[in-house]
């Protein structure tokens, strides 16, 4: 696969990140999966990518930032991101169910089950607007703990965040600050576990993809920063949600793991 798709997904999906608060990690740990054939390493790379993208974001709108949702959301976050991220490391190689068809074998590993149950919840609750989720102002630390624990195990932790934060009726620039410093935290953690119990040399190996990724997620977060009054996302949005669904099933699936 050519490194020019990479930077091209990787500035669009930051592009439109700045907007809906989610979609980065969602784009890109796909498209690493490709170019890796490793869930975790695909993860790991995308963590990496996702911290230093949203820190530079930080940077731009930390004057928007509500603190007064960020400590309670953010603290609730930490231990389930923690959570998430420990159970991804620890049972990525558990093979859930084997099954026949077509005459070929399909592995159902235990991680990627999971992890594409999530994306098609996620995508389903874009597409469908009757299953459009919307929680209680008073349901902060569920929030935190929620999308912690998503954010770890997966990196999706946007969409939970926003469904959470949207009932609180933000301006727009506090809304996607107070998002962006949600994330930063849920990142510090769950990139240190993995980390920890990563082999960095795979990471290193692969640094100039990583790179190349990082460089054109920046270039999208300051496109998206001169642009941020001016755009309508509904239609970028919905598209995501397809290739969401369609990932998702064909990794819950086992048809990524022949």
């Amino acid at each position: 696969m050519s490194i020019f798709f990479l930077i091209f997904i990787s500035f669009a999906a930051s592009w439109l990140t700045f907007f809906s608060g989610f979609g980065l990690g969602t784009i890109l740990t796909p498209v690493f999966f490709l170019f890796f054939n490793d869930l975790q390493l695909a993860v790991t790379a995308t963590a990496i990518v996702h911290f230093l993208n949203n820190v530079f974001k930080f940077l731009l709108m930390r004057r928007k930032i509500d603190w007064t949702i960020v400590l309670p959301f953010g603290m609730a976050a930490i231990p389930a991101a923690f959570l998430g991220a420990f159970l991804l490391t620890s049972y990525e190689d558990f093979i859930l169910f084997t099954y026949s068809f077509d005459s070929k074998l399909y592995h159902v590993y235990m991680m990627n089950f999971i992890f594409g149950i999530i994306l098609v919840g996620f995508s389903l609750i874009e597409l469908i607007p009757v299953w459009s989720l919307a929680f209680s102002k008073r349901s902060l630390v569920l929030g935190g703990v929620i999308s912690g624990f998503f954010g770890g195990i997966s990196g999706h932790q946007g969409a939970l965040r926003t469904a959470f934060l949207i009932r609180y009726n933000l301006e727009k620039q506090v809304f996607i600050a107070t998002g962006i410093v949600i994330a930063v935290i849920i990142d510090i953690v769950r990139t240190t576990v993995y980390f920890a119990a990563y082999d960095f040399s795979s990471i290193a190996v692969n640094w100039i993809l990583i790179l190349c990724s990082l460089s054109a997620a920046l270039a999208g977060a300051v496109s998206g920063k001169l642009l941020l009054n001016k755009m309508n996302m509904k239609t970028l949005t919905v598209l995501i949600s397809i290739a969401m669904l369609v990932f998702g099933l064909t990794l819950s699936t086992g048809l990524l793991n022949k």
